[in-house]
């Protein structure tokens, strides 16, 4: 109950949620059996960063590594990209902003089903401000083979101008765009006791 002077408001919330199939199920329980095993032969503790790093990027069991489609209609969410070219084509013109004061190479992080590539690369063509290279770094093996198919069928021409990272580079000049990937990278979860910082962590 919330009071509120004389008055008393009762808040309740009668949230259903759908109950997963029994494929989800199955393959929840064995990401849930991996991640166990990961925290066992770890002596029992796993940093938060590291359970993320299973949750979602375990080999064809992770979140984004196992296949399943995740984003537009028929996926869990969609993202601007999705909704409208609109979005590539005004983000575009910024980089080409961007790398006229750098340099011309584009490097994105996490291209999803690769439409924000795309709507750019066009849409530079269309500026004249196409750039040398652009680099995804993509860790999900099947987000990188539904990429690489939509660029070779919307922009074939282009294709030799785009690769596929597995690490950061080095060295960077250029644009780097991230649409919602922030939240996808695994993070260590730290707090204060006594004054000092402290990792926590996962156990069973």
């Amino acid at each position: 109950p919330l009071h509120l002077g004389t008055c008393e408001l009762y808040l309740t919330m009668n949230v259903s949620l759908p109950q997963p199939s029994p494929e989800a199920l199955s393959h929840s329980s064995r990401l849930v059996e991996f991640i166990r095993q990961d925290i066992a032969a770890q002596n029992g503790w796993i940093s938060f960063a590291r359970y993320m790093e299973l949750a979602l990027y375990a080999p064809r069991l992770g979140y984004y590594t196992a296949g399943a489609n995740k984003f537009g209609e028929a996926g869990d969410f969609t993202t601007a990209p999705e909704l409208s070219p609109l979005f590539g084509r005004t983000l575009a013109r910024q980089v080409a902003e961007i790398m006229s004061l750098s340099a011309p190479h584009i490097l994105e992080l996490g291209a999803g089903s690769g439409k924000l590539a795309a709507d750019m690369l066009a849409e530079l063509e269309q500026l004249g401000s196409l750039p040398v290279s652009y680099a995804i770094l993509e860790v999900s093996a099947d987000l990188r083979a539904r990429q690489q198919a939509l660029i070779r069928e919307r922009l074939p021409h282009l294709l030799d101008r785009v690769h596929w990272l597995d690490a950061l580079p080095e060295r960077f000049s250029g644009a780097i765009v991230a649409n919602e990937v922030l939240d996808a990278l695994p993070v260590h979860l730290v707090h204060w006791r006594g004054g000092v910082p402290t990792e926590r962590g996962v156990a069973m």
